[in-house]
Parts: C-alpha cells; structure tokens; sequence
C-alpha cells in the first residue's frame, strides 16, 4: 500500500468532502494508493507552503493559487514535472492563460510557441474567469441592450442611464463592488489596466509597470465609476461573495463583475437561494473591451508534486486523474469554479443559453498575472495598496493624487521584491 499526503484550499465548506469522492473514484483504478487530505486556510497556506523550503518533508501534492507556481518553483519546493506532462500532450490541452502559470519561472525569459513544454513546475486544477452580470428587465426598462456593454464608453452610458433607476419599491445602484481587503480586490482591477494597455511587471521581469501612464488611465476609469457615483457604497463594505447575492437574489444592483465561483449558483433555479423575480433576470456579458482591447483575469488553482516527495510515479497518477476529462467534468461544477482542461470546457457549456455562451467565450480573453518568483509577495502588497485607496474611497477622501502616489510607492517597494527574488 502506497501513502500520498495532499495539502487541499478550501473553496467551498464542503472542498474536503468534494475532493475525497473524487479520489475515491481514483481508487477504483489504483487500489493500491491510500491518500491522506490536510485542508489548510488560505490565510496559512502561503505562509505553511513557504516553511516547506526548510523542512524538505510534507505532503507528497499540494494545491496552490496559479499566481503563486513561481514564487513556489523558484524556492525549490515544486517537482520538475515536464517528463510527466510530455504524456498527455503539454499545453495545447488546456485553457491558455491558465496554463502560462504553470512553468518554472525561467521559461519566460526564452521564446517559446503557445503549447511547447518547457520545465513544468504544476498543472492548472481549475480555473475561475471574471464575467460581467447585469439585469436584462432593467435595461429594458431603460432601452439598453447587451451591446451597450462591449467598449468602455458606452459602459459608462449604460451605469449612468441605470443608476437609481426605481425597482420593486426602491432605488437601485448601477454596481455593486466589492472593497473588501482580499486577493480579488488585485483580480477585479486587472482587466481595467491591462484594457487600457498597462501590465503589472516588464517584459524582462525586472521592474514594476504598474505605474504607468497606460496602467494609471486604467486604474482612473475604474476607480471613476465610484467617483461618478455609479458604485453602491453599500457594496464597498461586503465580500465578493456577499455582492454577488445582494446582485441576483436581493436585486440591490443593476450591474456586478464576478467570477465563476460565485453568481453560477446563485443563478440555478434549482438553488434554494435562487430568486426569480431577480435572478430569473440576471444575464451574463463579456468585460467590457478598453482601448487596447478586451481582457478577463484568469486565475484559479494549480496541483503540484513537492520536490521531496518519494513517490513521484503515484502522485503523478493522482493528479493525471484530476485533470481528465471525467474529473474535470465534475469535480469544477460542484465548487462553482471552471474546468481547465479545453475538452471538458467545452463539454460543460453545450447549451446555447446566454451565461454558458458568455462563459464558454471568455476564456478567449484570459489573461493571467506574470509568472515571476516575487509575484506572491507582490500581490500580497497591491492588495494592502488597493485595500487603503478603498478606504479612503469609503470615506470620501478620493483624491488621484493620493492613488498615485500610493501605487508609486508600491511600485517601488516591488521593484526591491523584483531584485530580491530576480532569476539568475
């Protein structure tokens, strides 16, 4: 008998129990593994992973964000796996932006086609894709259409001519916003900045970009919608979680960007929380295109094989399972996120209805953070930057001047982060 030990992230309240029915189905071809699952918080897990350095002793597989591969590969905790992957055919399989946050970090700094395997440092588990959520009553009570949502300008049409429109006895808010300090609050500004033609890290991976002219005009616009008065104050005080029900069961807001793990479970009728006078309504559209073009953040997690564990074949043959096209067909549906692997994303959409083509279309758009070593530590310090501009945003005290001047000095404590953690 063979012994695994996997480290999971909870995604739902029920991750532990969803996981072990999976590899009980494992089990029926590999009788001969038993393994062992550890639930750690994600308010522990970088920290816990980051111990592995030293230890070099643990769990055979973890889970891991796809922004922290780098950060883990980099430190020499993640298993070279590209003789693995080589087995089921590389890249080409999977969803692309996913897949870019995959490699040891060193891959970035040669040319490589879309698809050639270089050093595989994990694989991509599942993916979450943002989406724009609105209400198709309400815009038709006002004359909008879906087409009113493409490009940024006739987006900002379209909050204007919605907000405080009456509905059911009350006035509602374009969007609702989450401005709750958390790793969505990097995931939700992302797409604003890379539409107007910024990045978060140079093409050499060297410096902090973030900062730019183009990122800062996408910052603006975002950041705008509040000023314009277009974001529900309400909103900047809850979760993602807690916006996305306040959208499609309570009907608070007109508009709200989510990801996958939240508005699609939301929006089941045969949810218990599933409204119909709301969410019979809610519909589903592409983020709106900037000026340099249309992008989503594509995130997710990853499964890796630590670079001490003593039965790579076996661990190998667990987390091959959880990318076929059977797991993949089920185990992302039952925590509300999306199948990495193409075959089954196409699978689960196979309806013409408007949220599964939306869904299916976007991960065209994807795009995912860089795959730099001090990506982790980088994120961790956007979020405390963004987190004090939406303080100050709920106190009023918006000034530009004072965002600038915060995401100036971010920049610069990154490019310390950058130099710390620079691939030699």
């Amino acid at each position: 008998m063979t012994t695994l030990n996997m480290w999971i992230l909870p995604v739902t309240v029920q991750t532990k129990r969803l996981v072990s029915r999976q590899i009980a189905a494992f089990q029926e071809e590999f009788a001969g593994i038993e393994v062992r699952l550890e639930e750690i918080s994600w308010v522990e897990a970088w920290d816990k992973i980051v111990a592995l350095k030293d230890k070099k002793e643990g769990p055979d597989i973890i889970q891991i964000g796809s922004t922290w591969n780098a950060s883990f590969a980099y430190l020499g905790i993640l298993k070279d796996i590209t003789d693995f992957v080589e087995t089921i055919g590389g890249g080409e399989s999977f969803v692309p932006a996913a897949w870019t946050n995959c490699c040891f970090p060193e891959v970035n700094k040669k040319e490589s086609a879309f698809g050639e395997t270089k050093r595989m440092s994990s694989l991509p588990w599942f993916v979450d894709i943002r989406t724009l959520y609105y209400r198709d009553d309400i815009f038709a009570q006002v004359g909008l259409t879906p087409m009113d949502l493409d490009i940024w300008d006739t987006f900002l049409e379209a909050c204007r001519r919605v907000q405080g429109v009456k509905s059911r006895g009350g006035e509602l808010a374009a969007l609702g916003v989450s401005g709750q300090k958390e790793t969505l609050l990097v995931h939700n500004i992302a797409p604003w900045i890379w539409g107007a033609g910024g990045d978060f890290i140079s093409q050499d991976g060297k410096k902090a970009v973030f900062n730019s002219e183009a990122a800062l005009k996408g910052i603006e616009f975002f950041l705008g919608l509040n000023s314009k008065g277009y974001i529900s104050p309400e909103s900047l005080k809850q979760s993602t979680e807690d916006v996305a029900y306040s959208f499609c069961v309570k009907g608070d807001y007109v508009m709200a960007f989510s990801g996958a793990h939240c508005m699609p479970g939301l929006l089941d009728p045969n949810s218990a929380s599933f409204s119909p006078e709301v969410g019979g309504y809610c519909k589903a559209s592409l983020f709106p295109a900037g000026p340099a073009g249309r992008f989503v953040f594509c995130g997710g997690s990853n499964l890796a094989i630590t670079s001490f564990c003593t039965q790579p074949q076996q661990a190998w043959n667990l987390i091959k399972f959880f990318v076929s096209f059977d797991s993949q067909n089920s185990y992302p549906k039952t925590i509300n996120m999306l199948p990495s692997l193409l075959e089954s994303f196409d699978a689960m959409f196979i309806t013409d209805e408007v949220k599964s083509r939306v869904l299916k279309e976007s991960w065209r758009f994807g795009r995912a953070f860089p795959n730099v070593p001090a990506w982790g530590e980088i994120e961790l310090l956007l979020i405390d930057c963004f987190s004090k501009i939406w303080e100050r945003i709920q106190k009023k005290q918006f000034d530009f001047w004072l965002v600038k001047k915060d995401i100036d000095e971010a920049a610069q404590k990154a490019d310390e982060l950058l130099a710390k953690w620079e691939v030699k």
